[in-house]
């Protein structure tokens, strides 16, 4: 039995993983995989996506290109992933109000120092976002991008990609506050009420009272944030979609 490899479909299966890759690689939501999982990921949608390269493709040619779709992955996978960052930062504000920021240690999912509420809101967006089909609008994105910007297509930078990230770092940050809204209302309010029980009676351990009241506090309302969750991921999808169009125009498709 022979097995004959053709030059322009290997080049073109490298060229392709090489964009899912970079995607996989900056991508919030894959950082919860296994590394295995996530070069499982890569093969199989590389491998889907593939195009023949084109008939004798010089290696700098193919260089060119491996570089130029890194950089397609690496900024589709940033940008989307924005968005994810919001029910981590909802987490954290709760975890500084509450003072749960104390109890910070290392996660492994996003490479940060997080606290409890920052790390379960982020596991719980994660495991909505994939139970409602959120890996399936990553494949599907990826498609869209090879019908944008062929795998051996060319990119110009456009200055409205800058606006791009300006603007959704600024909806992630509306986005974590009303989110976390419920929590933060309950936490500031009972900061209000201990701040005037310190100032009228100076000689009570307000600290000693205030801390455990927060946590009870925290606690209490944190059921009012995780009951949006499910809207909250569905709406992140909806503008994920939204983005990768956006961004393929930002990089001159």
């Amino acid at each position: 039995m022979e097995l004959i490899l053709d030059p322009a479909a290997m080049s073109g299966y490298v060229v392709a993983m090489t964009r899912v890759g970079a995607f996989a690689l900056s991508s919030p939501f894959f950082k919860s995989f296994p590394r295995t999982g996530r070069f499982a990921f890569t093969v199989a949608v590389g491998l889907a996506l593939a195009e023949p390269f084109g008939p004798a493709a010089s290696t700098s040619r193919l260089v060119a290109a491996m570089a130029m779709n890194f950089g397609i992955g690496l900024v589709l996978g940033f940008l989307t992933g924005i968005i994810l960052h919001a029910f981590e930062v909802a987490g954290a504000l709760i975890d500084i109000m509450s003072g749960l920021n104390v109890s910070q240690v290392f996660d492994p999912l996003t490479g940060n120092q997080n606290a409890v509420m920052a790390r379960a809101f982020n596991l719980t967006a994660i495991t909505i976002w994939l139970s409602i089909g959120g890996h399936r609008l990553a494949v599907e994105s990826l498609a869209a991008t090879v019908r944008l910007i062929p795998l051996d297509g060319t990119i110009r930078l456009s200055s409205s990609l800058a606006e791009v990230a300006t603007d959704l770092v600024a909806t992630m940050l509306r986005a974590a506050v009303e989110l976390g809204l419920p929590s933060i209302a309950a936490l500031f309010v009972a900061e209000v009420a201990f701040g005037l029980a310190a100032k009228f009676a100076p000689q009570a351990n307000v600290f000693a009272v205030g801390l455990p009241a927060k946590l009870v506090a925290a606690l209490a309302s944190v059921g009012l944030v995780f009951a949006g969750f499910p809207q909250a991921v569905s709406a992140s999808l909806d503008s994920t979609r939204e983005l990768v169009v956006t961004t393929m125009r930002g990089l001159g498709a």
